[in-house]
């Protein structure tokens, strides 16, 4: 976890601090290992931070179908999240679309302990994810997603 929240705070300006990590086994609703915080961000961004629901989008595939074929994907979206004011106030700030692309990958690669456990991005079934994608565009957590263009 510790190598996780190291990662993750590079996405996350100084107004935002990390409390708490949860490690979920696949299948399971109840953590497997929990882990408490009070790490800051460490990302520093052009534009400013928008407010209330709005947020960045992280998207991974994976090599799942569902029973009627369609892709499966994971999804994270990140509250507190700066917007590219200079160009457009709609597009996340480019310094945090890199870093959140970047932390992204980090997922993809997994996340060692240094012995036995390599953490990788998956569904609760535990299907991995082999790709990501950080969306360009400010959005707001709705179900079912839609892009905010």
């Amino acid at each position: 976890m510790d190598a996780i929240v190291t990662a993750e705070k590079a996405i996350h300006s100084a107004e935002v601090t990390i409390i708490e990590a949860l490690g979920y086994a696949a299948g399971s609703d109840v953590p497997v290992s929990t882990k408490v915080y009070s790490t800051v961000g460490t990302g520093s961004f052009t534009g400013s931070p928008r407010a209330g629901e709005s947020a960045a989008l992280v998207r991974w595939s994976t090599a799942a179908k569902s029973t009627k074929n369609h892709p499966i994907y994971c999804f994270n979206y990140y509250h507190h999240v700066w917007a590219d004011t200079s160009v457009n106030a709609d597009k996340v700030s480019p310094g945090q679309k890199t870093a959140m692309g970047t932390y992204a990958t980090s997922w993809i690669t997994g996340f060692s302990d240094g012995g036995a456990v390599t953490a990788k991005r998956s569904t609760p079934q535990g299907a991995v994810a082999i790709g990501s994608l950080a969306e360009e565009y400010v959005t707001h957590r709705d179900f079912p997603y839609t892009t905010s263009v």
